[in-house]
């Protein structure tokens, strides 16, 4: 159980205190330091479920050995205290390490190998001590200790800090690399990639620097893991416009994963996205949408628009033409587009000449929704139900406006009309004379409505355009 000591819970605070981060914490492991300071939170919280090792380390993601190493290293520093299954937190105020013994014979050539690579500074005892610490608790030879400190300083010069050269071995260690001849091989074989890495870093933003030991790392694992050339991966970072390493890692994780493992096939690849981005905001504006992220705009209607044989620019004429005719969202577009696609006018040129054709009658249309006082623009039924009466049933424009005198008041005119116009088809009325003589025309809007009238070409429109088209081509 952890708890506070006595002398702690009198200081009526757990907040982590400067002299821990400053003369503790970079010294640590990272997951000592978790458990230290997720320890300390349960101290507080006193009886949280949590408040077992086996807990805490499930909750931190660790295995209990991995617990209980940290809290014995925190112990030996005199910061916790152990007995049984109680751990207590000390003050820092009072905390009086324990200092552990090492054997200075065994560590002597090493600390004169140390202190000859790190030559910019004097090694300060305590810092020794946190060496020979690591080397005892992960079984990392001296030998290979000193590979390490000199591969820290060729690295980041003679003012490395410690805790990037403990870092740097906790990692070997936890990678099975422990012995001089381990050590050394892998450490050789970081430095065959330490050019390449300084280009690397020199083509993305913030200019040269010198790599350090996770960029070291990363390189690595794009050259042997993943496959890529150094070529290849010059040319991915010299397109990186923000952030680093990371940044860098991401993009060739994507590059992977998509098999693209060539600069040909990424070139490719990155001209087609572009393009595909280009697109979509050209008919995103043709619409009068903004999407921060068009990726599933282009995933869902773009790709597979494309897919059909549409010419880019032909989809964004439809999309113009979709938004004038009062259907702004991308379902209403993906209709329109089908329509087109059925009608073989999948080049700009022909889907102009479509729209062109389908907007033939839009001048009387307009004429006719002022008289029934409709605004805003043609809608794709008006289009529908007009050319169905002018063309189909040849039905005299005066009629259509006397009809129109009768529809002015109703909810829905344009359906109204159909159905009047559809009862005077039947009987063979052509003329305004024949209309006012036949009586009330509600009688006819009364019965079943017509069949929903879709803007479509029939087949004899369809086959006359392109033949049209086929014949100016």
């Amino acid at each position: 159980m952890f708890k506070l000591s006595s002398e702690a819970s009198l200081d009526g605070s757990v907040t982590v205190e400067n002299k821990f981060i400053v003369e503790y914490m970079p010294y640590a492991d990272g997951d000592y330091v978790k458990v230290y300071l997720y320890g300390l939170s349960l101290a507080a919280r006193k009886s949280d479920p949590d408040d077992t090792v086996s807990r805490l380390a499930r909750r931190l993601d660790l295995d209990a050995a991995t617990v209980d190493a940290a809290i014995d290293y925190w112990t030996e520093l005199g910061l916790m205290s152990r007995l049984g299954d109680d751990i207590s937190y000390m003050s820092l105020r009072s905390v009086r390490p324990k200092i552990k013994k090492f054997d200075v014979d065994k560590y002597r050539e090493f600390n004169i190998q140390a202190q000859r690579y790190i030559s910019g500074r004097q090694i300060p005892p305590n810092e020794y001590n946190e060496y020979y610490s690591i080397m005892e608790r992960l079984n990392i030879e001296w030998q290979a200790m000193t590979l390490i400190v000199k591969y820290c300083v060729d690295l980041k010069g003679d003012n490395v800090s410690c805790p990037y050269i403990l870092a740097v071995a906790r990692n070997l260690a936890q990678d099975g690399y422990r012995t001089e001849n381990e050590v050394g091989d892998r450490l050789e074989e970081y430095g065959v990639y330490y050019n390449d890495i300084l280009a690397v870093l020199g083509a993305m933003p913030g200019g040269s620097k010198r790599p350090d030991h996770e960029a070291v790392g990363l390189y690595k694992k794009w050259r042997k893991e993943y496959k890529f050339d150094a070529e290849l991966i010059l040319r991915v970072a010299s397109g990186i416009k923000r952030g680093g390493m990371a940044t860098l890692d991401a993009k060739l994780g994507g590059y992977r994963e998509l098999g693209l493992n060539t600069v040909e096939l990424i070139d490719k690849f990155e001209a087609d996205r572009a393009a595909m981005y280009k697109l979509a905001k050209s008919i995103n504006k043709a619409l009068g949408l903004y999407y921060d992220n068009v990726d599933p705009e282009i995933s869902e209607y773009i790709r597979p628009w494309l897919g059909m044989g549409f010419e880019p620019n032909a989809l964004v004429a439809i999309a113009a033409h979709c938004m004038r005719s009062g259907h702004k969202t991308l379902a209403d577009l993906d209709a329109f587009v089908r329509e087109f696609l059925a009608a073989s006018a999948t080049t700009e040129k022909q889907a102009e000449a479509l729209i062109a054709h389908g907007g033939r009658l839009d001048g009387e249309i307009e004429s006719l929704m002022r008289k029934l006082g409709i605004k805003g623009a043609v809608q794709t039924v008006y289009r529908a139900f007009y050319e169905t009466w002018r063309e189909k049933w040849s039905m005299p424009k005066d009629v259509i406006d006397y009809c129109a005198t009768l529809a002015a008041a109703k909810t829905n005119p344009f359906s109204y009309m159909n159905k009047v116009l559809s009862a005077w088809h039947d009987r063979g009325v052509a003329t305004v004379e024949a209309a006012k003589s036949d009586g009330a025309p509600d009688k006819y809007a009364a019965q079943e409505p017509a069949p929903t009238v879709r803007e479509k070409f029939t087949a004899d429109q369809l086959n006359a355009l392109v033949i049209a088209l086929d014949e100016e081509a």
